[in-house]
């Protein structure tokens, strides 16, 4: 019989994220970024510990988090059988908005990110770039606060990557918070107010790209983040 080998995922770490800022989280693969992330969103609970996502705590408010925030995971969540009108009712109505609302919103998101001709188009047929816009405006139907993006540009080409940087920037200046997670540092150092670098589940630094550039005597984050995570592969 096999045991199960206990790992702690998340080692004390402790930090505040101010509103309207963009902060990311990078780290080696196995860093603890992906289990903070989902404690963050409600998806898991911490074995100690707290935490408040807009002023609310997760063990005892986690559906009022759920009202403030939008998610856009790492793998598309959307129902390939639906248009893509349809996918946005459908998250529309899971959080309750009013159809008159909704429908302008909708409208004027789909025109945002290009995809009003593709409206009635059924995802299952979209390509990885279209999937992840659609992805990203289904996350803010509801007119969320904090917006959580999980790893939001990877395997895109640049002129989507591009388009995306672009809805990031639009939303923070709307006054949404962003928390995202990358493992491209270039994203990280344009986009970023402020990075917090975890390796193994440990908060190893965080501050803005500008200043952990300069702490390392550095001119670039990825020069930061090998410096600070060291050179071995993560599996």
């Amino acid at each position: 019989m096999s045991r199960r080998t206990k790992i702690t995922a998340v080692d004390n770490i402790s930090f505040d994220i101010y509103r309207g800022e963009i902060f990311g989280m990078i780290g080696p693969n196995g860093a603890g970024k992906s289990t903070t992330f989902a404690m963050m969103t409600t998806l898991i609970k911490p074995t100690s510990g707290s935490i408040k996502v807009a002023g609310f705590d997760i063990e005892n408010d986690a559906e009022k988090i759920r009202e403030k925030i939008g998610v856009v995971p790492q793998q598309h969540s959307l129902y390939s059988d639906l248009t893509a009108r349809e996918n946005l009712e459908l998250m529309g109505n899971l959080y309750d908005v009013p159809k008159k609302i909704m429908d302008e919103r909708i409208d004027y998101y789909l025109k945002l990110v290009n995809l009003e001709t593709h409206s009635e188009r059924y995802t299952g047929g979209f390509s990885g770039g279209m999937k992840q816009r659609l992805s990203v405006i289904s996350a803010v139907i509801h007119d969320p606060e904090i917006i959580f993006w999980d790893e939001p540009t990877t395997g895109l080409d640049p002129q989507t990557r591009q388009a995306i940087w672009k809805l990031a920037g639009k939303f923070n200046k709307e006054g949404k918070t962003l928390i995202f997670t990358t493992h491209y540092m270039e994203e990280a150092d344009k986009l970023c107010d402020r990075v917090a670098i975890m390796n193994s589940g440990k908060l190893v630094a965080l501050d803005t790209p500008e200043n952990l550039k300069k702490m390392s005597n550095s001119t670039n984050l990825e020069e930061v983040f090998i410096h600070l995570t060291g050179e071995e592969i993560r599996d």
